[in-house]
């Protein structure tokens, strides 16, 4: 049958029948000759193309073939320029003509050019996506829902859309789950985002945080998820980190020290905030002076001034540390042991008291002021009784004495 063929295409030639060549990137109608040559009718796929055959062919030039096949599956030529995905991880398949698998001409009766035998694909060597954990155990129609193998997607998103909770808001999947259960959730770095979790932060479930799904923009300052606990009210600013650990919302660790006006010490150090802030929404600061929070505590209404620190420590409030040996009237004896107001009965601004015995213990003066105010002369600070002599009850005023009334004393009336 070939010489006969022959010899009517060199008859038609003789005969001056028009033979159709190819223009670079054009199409044209099947002529006679390639009508007469064609081993066959198309399959389903290339049906549409059956009368343009220079779309598949070159006349008489039979090495460009596999060129035509890639200028149309341009994946598949990007595949095997970039080896990747079966025709170029495969060498046979990057080598060979694609005729050699890919055989044309048999009809519709055979609608795909090749068969694919699932027995012998290895996911793992001859494509670009291996097969690990739950995948290995999923029928392929699962993922390849399309006739086009090669076009399956290789994102998860691809196939989990359905299933994917953060409705699209997250793309790398794989830094959270594996292949072996798509409801495993592997621990996520913090650590390596711009906000690394720390104390009770590292316990709290992410929707504690990314409410609504948002995983980008979330605000990293306390009162977007503190706003509610602020028993503030927003008065103290937002940096709660200043008095706030992350280990405990309710443990403040603000140091006072580094309040210039009012570092805290003594007694002060073991006092609640609020003892002294008791406003937790508070537009002013706390008074530094005493009276500001011991106003109902100044035993002397104010009287005696606001500096409290003159007497008062901040040990103790109920302690005074006053030095009276600054003063005119030092205290010396039995004096170092009475309580200020046993002198002091009234405010030291407005109730001046005499640098006298007698300003004091007139009441105590058994002589009824006949001796006069020095009392000095015979009695001592440690203690009013002269050791020795017996309690002397002195005579009225007025009343006349004689010797012998003031046995062993050497005073005179």
């Amino acid at each position: 049958m070939r010489w006969l063929l022959r010899l009517v295409i060199g008859l038609m030639l003789l005969a001056g029948v028009y033979v159709s060549l190819p223009v670079a990137g054009g199409v044209h109608a099947e002529t006679v000759i390639e009508r007469m040559t064609s081993p066959g009718p198309l399959s389903t796929a290339h049906a549409k193309l059956e009368a343009h055959c220079n779309t598949c062919h070159l006349s008489f030039y039979r090495q460009a073939q596999d060129r035509q096949c890639l200028a149309c599956h341009t994946g598949i030529a990007r595949d095997i320029a970039t080896q990747t995905r079966w025709h170029g991880l495969v060498p046979k398949a990057r080598t060979q003509p694609c005729s050699s698998c890919h055989a044309e001409h048999h009809g519709s009766g055979k609608p795909a050019l090749t068969v694919f035998d699932r027995a012998t694909f290895h996911h793992d060597t001859q494509s670009a996506y291996r097969l690990t954990g739950a995948h290995a155990r999923t029928a392929c129609a699962a993922c390849h829902t399309s006739r086009l193998y090669r076009e399956t997607p290789q994102a998860c998103a691809g196939c989990h859309a359905r299933a994917d909770v953060h409705q699209g808001r997250l793309q790398a999947c794989a830094g959270c789950h594996t292949t072996a259960n798509w409801r495993t959730v592997l621990p996520f770095d913090h650590d390596r985002t711009r906000y690394p979790l720390t104390g009770a932060h590292r316990t709290t479930p992410c929707a504690g945080c990314h409410a609504n799904q948002q995983w980008h923009g979330v605000s990293t300052e306390c009162v977007s998820c503190h706003v509610r606990k602020d028993v503030h009210r927003g008065a103290d600013g937002p940096k709660c980190a200043s008095c706030h650990l992350t280990t405990n919302w309710r443990t403040v660790v603000f140091d006072h020290d580094s309040v210039k006006a009012f570092p805290l010490v003594g007694a002060h150090r073991a006092v609640t905030c609020a003892g002294c802030h008791a406003k937790t929404a508070r537009p002013d600061k706390a008074p530094v002076a005493c009276a500001g929070c011991h106003g109902k505590d100044d035993v002397h209404r104010g009287s005696d001034g606001p500096k409290c620190a003159d007497c008062h420590s901040q040990a103790t409030w109920k302690v005074a540390t006053f030095d009276h040996a600054k003063t005119t009237f030092p205290l010396v004896g039995a004096h170092m042991k009475v309580a200020c107001t046993g002198c002091h009965t009234g405010s030291v601004d407005k109730v001046r008291i005499g640098g006298q015995c007698i300003d004091c213990h007139r009441k105590d003066d058994v002589h009824r002021a006949s001796l006069g105010p020095v009392c000095e002369r015979c009695h001592k600070q440690t203690s009013f009784i002269i050791p020795g002599i017996a309690r002397i009850t002195a005579p009225r005023p007025g009343a006349a004495t004689k010797p012998g009334d003031f046995p062993r004393s050497g005073l005179k009336p």
